[in-house]
């Protein structure tokens, strides 16, 4: 025996160290209606979705804000469009993060109501080898899709893997509860985003319908007099399924419905987490002014 094999056996037996995973990074579409400070905060990356007012297009939450948006609609003669990101802006986006990390979670609002989760996993494939991404259509929109996110990028700065964040989003957006009010159906009909809510069409002249998204699309749930109805409804509807843990209420031009909104959950939850926001432009163009939503995080999935 060598002395090189002598020593060799004397030495404690080692398995090679595996390199330090990288942190999963999260991205989302700017109509989850995240607050800029919180998306910061939690590394997530917003792709802006687009406004066009005739011939100027504006990036959602970068070149125009909620209430700038609502101010330009009323003065508009013209119903402004959307637009989605474009393969490019997403491959960007991907390529940038790359650098960083071989894992990525992308969520994204629903297919029924636009192409963007197609046009990020077009981006995806184009990246399959350097990087593995995870594309999820949330089947909702606003905050009700925000949580997942949410959750989703706290799970990756506690270090969990791909399929944990993934798994995490999931479980998230099938204990998401949401209810949104609306004027009128107007802006969703000449949007065509009204799906199933189209029942609701005729006679709307008196009454508040209450709206949900439901497997990608915008669902009736109940109509009622007046708009105080209307917000007591939304809280029955959020409320009735199980225990409530968090909570958001996210409005456009009423912030009175929103304060009743607030209390009420509140009085109703108390020490559940209530957090309010902005209905952004993009969600703004089809739902109007008078807009208002509220989504909550069940602590268990229903049977």
């Amino acid at each position: 025996m060598s002395l090189f094999q002598r020593v060799r056996r004397l030495l404690p037996i080692t398995k090679p160290r595996a390199p330090p995973s990288k942190p999963v990074k999260v991205v989302t579409d700017s109509t989850a209606d995240l607050p800029p400070d919180l998306a910061r905060e939690l590394g997530i990356t917003v792709v802006p979705l687009r406004v066009i007012f005739g011939e100027q297009a504006y990036r959602d939450g970068i070149d125009l804000r909620s209430e700038e948006f609502f101010h330009k609609l009323a003065s508009s003669k013209e119903l402004p469009t959307t637009s989605q990101p474009s393969t490019g802006e997403f491959l960007q986006v991907y390529e940038h993060l790359a650098a960083e990390t071989d894992r990525i979670l992308s969520i994204h609002l629903s297919s029924g109501f636009s192409g963007t989760v197609d046009t990020a996993r077009r981006a995806a494939q184009q990246l399959i080898g350097r990087c593995t991404i995870e594309v999820i259509d949330s089947a909702t929109i606003s905050m009700a899709m925000g949580f997942a996110v949410i959750a989703a990028a706290k799970a990756a700065r506690d270090g969990a893997d791909l399929e944990t964040c993934a798994a995490t989003a999931r479980s998230v957006l099938r204990r998401q509860r949401l209810a949104v009010t609306v004027d009128t159906l107007e802006y969703l009909r000449r949007g065509g985003r009204i799906g199933r809510a189209q029942a609701f069409i005729g006679g709307l002249l008196h009454i508040k319908p209450i709206l949900t998204i439901r497997k990608g699309e915008t669902h009736p749930l109940a109509r009622v007099r007046t708009r105080r109805k209307a917000l007591e409804e939304m809280l029955r509807i959020c409320l009735e399924d199980g225990h409530v843990i968090e909570a958001v209420v996210m409005d456009s031009t009423t912030p009175e419905d929103a304060r009743f909104l607030e209390g009420e959950l509140a009085r109703r939850c108390p020490g559940v987490p209530v957090h309010t926001g902005a209905i952004g432009p993009v969600i703004g163009v089809h739902g109007g002014p008078g807009l208002i939503g509220l989504a909550v995080v069940l602590a268990e999935e229903p049977p």
